[in-house]
């Protein structure tokens, strides 16, 4: 973890309310993993808090990250007006990550959490990995020609059948597991998902992860705002989103 001054190569409207930005750094480290994120100082210098954005992808040889996020308020609105050129401080890897230890992988992606994934596949690029991307309908769909361009198998779903498949990616993925086997799952989405998917996959034996999304301060533990409930033992106790995980084992989290 180090506070590190980045260029901003790139900074892009890619989908609906989507940015994607590219970062570039001179001291970039060699130990990133998917699943970790990346704490964005608001270039306006009103805004006390950062930003908290997972690593989407990276470069080591170029020495660059991606970021892709939605712009939901006044910070992530500053973010995304930074232009080719201007520079951003940011705090970086922080978190734990996505660290597969079976051969056959399955990613699930819903929504906006679909921007963990590319990352998993650059840091263990020797899987083999089926991916399920859901969105809503078609103008929310990002990252599935980077993901393709990667050599995995991509399957998209949205809600209303405006792109891909039509349905829930819950579903989908759970019909692919079904057939496919995968030794582990990883996940990234809306609570909503963990829940199904906690009730698709009881019982079936395969490893689930999934990527808990809490509103955070200091993002490096100190501040206790992003506590989630986790079940340890023989009951229940408090552990911190951002240094404890974001990752966590799905049967852990009290959901």
């Amino acid at each position: 973890m180090k506070d590190r001054s980045a260029v901003v190569l790139s900074n892009e409207r890619v989908a609906d309310g989507v940015m994607k930005m590219i970062l570039q750094t001179d001291d970039m480290p060699d130990d990133l993993i998917g699943g970790q994120f990346a704490h964005v100082r608001v270039p306006d210098g009103a805004h006390v808090l950062r930003r908290p954005f997972c690593i989407c992808d990276f470069d080591v040889v170029a020495k660059t990250i991606t970021l892709c996020y939605a712009v939901v308020g006044e910070g992530t609105a500053q973010i995304a007006a930074v232009r080719a050129g201007d520079r951003l401080d940011v705090l970086f890897p922080l978190g734990n990550g996505y660290r597969p230890t079976g051969k056959k992988i399955m990613l699930i992606g819903g929504g906006m959490g679909s921007a963990v994934l590319p990352a998993i596949v650059t840091a263990f690029p020797d899987r083999e990995y089926t991916i399920c991307l859901g969105f809503s309908d078609a103008s929310k769909v990002v990252l599935t020609d980077e993901l393709a361009a990667k050599g995995v198998k991509v399957v998209l779903a949205t809600d209303n059948g405006t792109a891909g498949e039509k349905g829930y990616v819950t579903d989908i993925a759970a019909e692919l597991a079904a057939k496919d086997a995968p030794d582990e799952i990883f996940c990234c989405g809306p609570e909503i998902v963990y829940k199904i998917l906690a009730h698709k996959f009881e019982g079936s034996g395969i490893p689930v992860y999934i990527s808990l999304e809490q509103r955070m301060g200091c993002g490096i533990g100190a501040c206790l705002v992003c506590n989630c409930r986790v079940r340890r033992g023989d009951g229940e106790s408090y552990a911190r989103v951002c240094k404890d995980g974001p990752v966590f084992a799905l049967g852990e989290v009290v959901l």
